[in-house]
């Protein structure tokens, strides 16, 4: 009986120690956070890493770019979008290589983020407005509200007669942070 319980301690622990250093690393981990501030008029989406004063605009939600194309306010898009921005960071992705995609989602125009490379959508940001070519203007939005700091890497894909404009980020690099990350 006591060996039992000698065995059951003892697999607790070698799970305990073989765990411990990757939790140790991850305090190494650049955290970011996102908030909706209003710069010059705009409300603005921006990144800020933990303890710093350095921010990095993302997003610009100016009125023109968004015109007709989305029922909410510039505010209330920048503050929508910032706190997924948010959840995203906090769930332990890997935001050293984000991209920001204009494309299409069951005939609708939408905006999303995307760790893993390629067109693919892993967290929508954004739906926009029925339009008659929801990829173009998708394309068009995300290209407008984007920083123009961050659209030095700019890819088109086309996958099964849809067009979609993604601009990689990285966020460590821009930042001076360090991009060693330990995360999902």
């Amino acid at each position: 009986m006591k060996t039992k319980y000698l065995s059951a301690l003892l697999v607790t622990g070698a799970i305990t120690l073989g765990t411990s250093p990757a939790m140790a690393d991850s305090s190494d981990t650049p955290q970011l956070n996102f908030s909706c501030q209003v710069t010059e008029g705009v409300p603005t989406t921006v990144a800020q890493p933990v303890g710093s004063e350095e921010k990095l605009p993302i997003f610009h939600w100016n009125d023109e770019a968004l015109s007709l194309k989305s029922s909410s306010s510039p505010q209330q898009l920048c503050n929508s979008v910032s706190e997924k921005l948010e959840d995203y960071s906090a769930q332990g992705y890997d935001l050293s290589q984000i991209s920001f995609i204009g494309t299409e989602q069951a005939g609708l125009p939408v905006i999303c983020a995307n760790t893993a490379g390629g067109p693919e959508c892993s967290k929508v940001l954004l739906t926009l407005g029925a339009a008659e070519q929801p990829a173009i203007v998708a394309n068009d939005v995300v290209t407008a509200i984007l920083d123009q700091s961050l659209q030095t890497d700019k890819e088109v894909y086309q996958d099964r007669g849809v067009q979609s404009t993604s601009y990689q980020v990285n966020f460590w690099q821009l930042l001076g942070l360090n991009t060693k990350f330990f995360g999902k």
